[in-house]
């Protein structure tokens, strides 16, 4: 049984001599695209990014022709919001032999194939599946092709619109040296299990286009399916005949300093904000042709007619500050930020009988909240792990009656105190462990993890041993956002900021709430935590400055302090408390 995203369960059955492989088909968790909003070779431009339906596919096939080769495996995941909520897998009988580097490479044999469907049998249910979505791959063309020369082989029509995984990696990483799908999940941290199998394959590329939607939305501004696209694929040069001495006269004036800058359109209205570690580096970007940027920067840059620009106090102070003005102003060009992005949290519900954990995005006064994370797949993998090495219940029961102990009783992964196996005190003592995982005590799962680690590599079993040390290494990246807020969102009240150039920058987060800079020297840092206790303005109701804080504190750790603080004011001691934690911060050799 393996866990699969968005709360759905994806059950893959092995026949005893490995001749048998497929996955059931799940229902559906969203509506897709209608027939009537989308075109087979196009999609209509009202149809947001984060409304469509992606259907993540990826085959394995006796060679690497399609008109020639036949596809022997076939595996595809739905993703809709972020989230993965339906999939398909099975392996297909080609009708002919099967390579032996092919035999190799993939682990697929013709005895495992023999009793498999061939492609004409599961046509329909391909067709099915994939109908109203976005057909999307690593390398699309391939997987496409293969697909599209099996359709017509059995007499069906097959024409959708295509979405590269690796075409967006190559727009969004141009620096890596290598875009093949394993190298790019390795960058982003996405562990594959299962490499040269469809289904392995696909569902790691699903959680890649998961990665890739959410940094696309962030740092191009698209929000149409149609211009993600055009995206992926050569973009369109700079008009030559917008006004570049708009910029020209910036660069006169402007800083080095980080900051925020307007661009204004002809009607004296703001078209855009942005934000810089340096402005006058910025404002030079858009001097010349930058064939990586969007359609929607080209056409903001058309339009630009001034610019003005304001320094921050520092590249964070630049991001909240953007986010800020960005909510109050609306600019046209920046629709990304002005509604607020949804992230995900791992709930601890107490709302019911016994407190169990969940995914969600909207936070209520239901239970404990743990977050917020980057992305689904990082939430998800906490989830997982939380639900494999504690005996938390799994269902979604209100147990109003006793039960009878469920599966994951007898595979030990639930105390079963629905069925009366565990009492309160035994059960509220997993609860509170539970409760440290969730605050970045990792010890008892890696420790777990370790030795199983090591058993898989003395037998040889590396592809296996391998998913544990990614898992691992996913487990230590979160632990350290996790020990930062250290407890339940609701109850994060710290002082937090960065010692640097004999300054104090100070946030103060209060139930999650951010507020700040006040910027202290070292000789007026009581009277700076007295301003920043004083004030009353947030930078924004909601978490998104949070999660920028954090995500700004794991990538600049030197000289960054946190103490955490009372709610209602500050302590007596916090002055001397951050001057302490501030200098063990500090790199040796700056103290």
């Amino acid at each position: 049984m393996r866990h699969g995203g968005g709360g759905a369960r994806e059950s893959v059955f092995i026949h005893e001599n490995q001749c048998v492989f497929f996955c059931i088909n799940f229902t559906e968790l969203g509506p897709v695209i209608k027939d009537s909003e989308i075109d087979r070779k196009g999609i209509d431009s009202v149809i947001p990014v984060q409304d469509a339906t992606f259907s993540v596919v990826d085959v394995e096939t006796t060679g690497s022709t399609a008109y020639q080769d036949k596809i022997i495996e076939f595996a595809a995941f739905k993703v809709r919001k972020g989230k993965i909520v339906d999939q398909y897998s099975t392996l297909v009988n080609p009708g002919r032999h099967i390579p032996a580097f092919i035999q190799n490479m993939t682990g697929i044999s013709g005895e495992m194939t023999y009793g498999a469907p061939d492609f004409g049998r599961i046509a329909g249910d391909v067709s099915k599946f994939l109908d109203g979505t976005v057909f999307t791959a690593h390398n699309s063309q391939f997987d496409y092709g293969f697909v599209k020369n099996e359709m017509k082989n059995v007499g069906m029509d097959f024409d959708m619109p295509q979405l590269c995984t690796r075409k967006l990696s190559s727009r969004m990483f141009p620096d890596l040296p290598r875009k093949a799908l394993d190298h790019v999940c390795r960058h982003l941290g996405i562990s594959i299990s299962g490499r040269h199998r469809a289904y392995g394959d696909a569902r790691a590329t699903a959680h890649l286009l998961i990665e890739l939607l959410e940094l696309i939305s962030e740092r191009h501004e698209i929000v149409d399916l149609d211009e993600l696209l055009r995206f992926q694929n050569v973009p369109r040069r700079i008009d030559p005949h917008r006004n570049q001495n708009v910029f020209k006269k910036a660069m006169m004036t402007v800083s080095n300093s980080p900051g925020l800058y307007k661009v204004f359109g002809s009607a004296g209205d703001i078209i855009y904000v942005g934000k810089a570690k340096n402005l006058k580096m910025r404002m030079a970007s858009y001097l010349t042709e930058n064939g990586r940027d969007s359609d929607k920067v080209h056409r903001m840059l058309s339009k630009a007619t001034k610019v003005e620009w304001e320094e921050a106090t520092s590249e964070l102070h630049a991001l909240l500050r953007e986010l800020q003005l960005i909510r109050q102003l609306r600019p046209d060009f920046n629709s990304m930020l002005v509604h607020p992005r949804r992230f995900p949290f791992i709930r601890l519900d107490s709302g019911r009988k016994f407190d169990h954990l969940d995914l969600v995005y909207e936070l209520e006064d239901d239970g404990r909240y743990y977050g917020p994370f980057d992305s689904s797949y990082a939430a998800e993998q906490i989830l997982y792990a939380a639900d494999r090495y504690f005996k938390l219940v799994k269902c979604n029961e209100d147990f109003v009656k006793p039960f009878d102990p469920c599966l994951y009783f007898y595979i030990d992964r639930c105390s079963a105190p629905c069925a009366g196996n565990a009492d309160a005190e035994e059960y509220g003592r997993e609860v509170e462990a539970v409760e440290e995982f969730l605050c970045g005590s990792f010890e008892r799962v890696t420790f777990e993890l370790r030795g199983k680690l090591d058993e898989l590599t003395k037998r040889l079993e590396f592809e296996d041993a391998a998913e544990i040390r990614d898992m691992m290494l996913a487990l230590h990246a979160a632990s350290l956002r996790m020990k930062l807020l250290n407890g339940p969102i609701g109850k994060a009240n710290f002082v937090c900021g960065w010692f640097s150039e004999k300054k104090f920058e100070l946030y103060r987060v209060n139930k999650g709430m951010v507020t700040g800079p006040v910027v202290a020297p070292p000789g007026g840092i009581e009277s700076g935590i007295t301003d920043l206790f004083r004030r009353t303005d947030v930078i924004a109701k909601d978490f998104v400055p949070l999660r920028i804080l954090l995500n700004f504190a794991l990538g600049h750790s030197a000289g960054f302090f946190k103490v955490a603080t009372q709610s209602d004011g500050p302590d007596r001691d916090l002055a001397d408390n951050i001057k302490d934690a501030s200098l063990r911060c500090l790199p040796a050799g700056t103290r």
